[in-house]
Formats: structure tokens, sequence, C-alpha cells
């Protein structure tokens, strides 16, 4: 698995429009994502999209063990695997940001200070597609055109450096290497 694969991937869902069917966290290829992280039909879907893809490009018949809980709680996994290596950042570290890694978010920015504290909340999480000095481009699953975290299909979308809600990043190749090898270490 490469990051430049996850990219690839993630770039082929969104020029492919996947769209909810049926309902609200409902269709085909939207319960594709939710069965690769073990998730429910009809459950919110953002960390299952980024489940599906990180899967897809390592080639695995599932996905990774860190990859199958909520955005926040994948960050907070991430946070404990890589702190202290260059495979996490923080939004003032942008210059360590990758196409490939994955950006996390609280839902609002009360929900980000409750995160920071290590408190279970809300989010939303994507892929970075490209970051400049600018800001990041991502693609993100349960969106929409407004980039609501709760929305209705698989979306290209640029966002901030700035955006206080914004956790942080994490490059998932070394966090599945991580989880290997602590389960080899077992």
């Amino acid at each position: 698995m490469d990051l430049a694969r996850i990219v690839e991937i993630a770039k082929a869902q969104a020029a492919a429009n996947v769209r909810e069917v049926g309902g609200a966290n409902r269709g085909s290829q939207v319960e594709i994502y939710l069965k690769a992280a073990g998730m429910s039909p009809g459950s919110p879907w953002c960390a299952a999209f980024v489940a599906w893809v990180v899967r897809e490009a390592s080639g695995a018949a599932k996905a990774p063990r860190w990859a199958t809980a909520s955005a926040v709680t994948n960050f907070f996994n991430a946070q404990t695997k890589l702190r202290g290596t260059e495979f996490l950042a923080y939004p003032h570290e942008r210059d360590r940001v990758r196409a490939g890694w994955i950006w996390v978010r609280a839902a609002s920015v009360a929900d980000a200070e409750a995160a920071r504290g290590r408190r279970w909340t809300r989010g939303h999480t994507g892929i970075v597609t490209s970051p400049d000095g600018a800001g990041f481009a991502t693609v993100e699953g349960n969106t929409n055109k407004a980039g609501s975290r709760d929305g209705d299909g698989v979306y290209s979308k640029s966002q901030s450096w700035t955006d206080p809600r914004t956790l942080g990043f994490f490059d998932p190749v070394a966090l599945s290497a991580a989880y290997l090898a602590q389960v080899k270490n077992v």
C-alpha cells in the first residue's frame, strides 16, 4: 500500500459521483463502504469511506484495525501509535502533511476542544489529495457540496489550514504498520 494509490482510489470514487440512494446513509456503494469498516447499514459513513479506500489500496481482505471506528477515535488511535514521529501532524505542522494522509476534524469548535481533551465527540474525516500553502484538497465520504459532515455522497473538497475544528492528520500506511508490528510482538 502506498499513499499515491490511496489518492488514486479516493479520487476515482469522487469522479464516479457516488451518492446515497434510498435514504440517508443508504445505497449500494455506501453499504460497501460500511461493510468494509464492519459498520451497520444506515450508519454515518465518512470513516467507513476512508477504511474502504485504505483497504482497497492495501489489497487486504479487511480494513486495517485502526480504520473501523469513528473519525475522532481513529485520530486518537493515531495519536497513541504515532506520537513523536513524522507520521502524525497537527494543523500548525502543515509542512509535514502529504497527499494520501487522513484528515480529521471535529463537528464544531466546541467538539474540537472536547476532542483535544481526549473526549470522544462527533467528527468528520477524509483523505488529503493535495496539500499546499493555502490549504489542502480532500476527498470525503458522507459530505455534500456545502461540506456537511452528514451529506449525500463522495466529493472533492477544499479545506483551510486554519479551520479551528481540524484535529490533525496522519499517515495511514505508517499507522497500519504500527498496528501490524504490535500484533507481531504479542
